[in-house]
């Protein structure tokens, strides 16, 4: 065997433009605007399968308020989960409005193959491969073949 093909990480970047700005801006308010929803959602369901448990069972079966119990504090789970997720896209809509005109932003990892055969240098082929775009449209791919 002469050559094989590995699969490696390659970092997708974007230059900063108003445009970019607009999008991201964008797509992070709309994923706030549903992260509410579902929160909203959490709690009209949670009030209501708590109702339920109390109408079920008398309150003052220990059986009943172990299920009130345990169901409050799935609830409250849910929702300190949700309330992260929802931080976290407020912070990336901060690091978003706060970025230079220019800059390089970090959007995600893609994975492709690279073919590699007797004398490569695998670490020059492996590692530091970036596609660079500008407004949705590679302009650069930066590392080795």
């Amino acid at each position: 065997m002469q050559s094989i093909k590995l699969k490696r990480q390659v970092a997708v970047k974007a230059i900063v433009t108003e445009t970019f700005k607009k999008q991201a801006t964008a797509e992070l308010q709309q994923a706030l605007q549903q992260m509410d929803l579902n929160l909203q959602q959490l709690e009209f369901q949670g009030k209501r399968a708590l109702a339920d448990v109390e109408k079920k069972g008398a309150p003052a079966l220990p059986d009943t308020q172990k299920q009130v119990d345990a169901l409050k504090a799935q609830i409250e789970n849910e929702k300190g989960r949700l309330m992260t997720a929802k931080n976290d896209l407020l912070q990336r809509l901060n690091v978003i409005n706060q970025l230079e005109m220019g800059s390089e932003f970090l959007q995600g990892m893609l994975e492709s193959y690279v073919e590699v055969k007797i004398g490569d240098n695998l670490y020059e082929k492996l590692s530091n491969t970036e596609v660079m775009l500008k407004d949705g449209v590679i302009v650069e791919i930066r590392g080795k073949e």
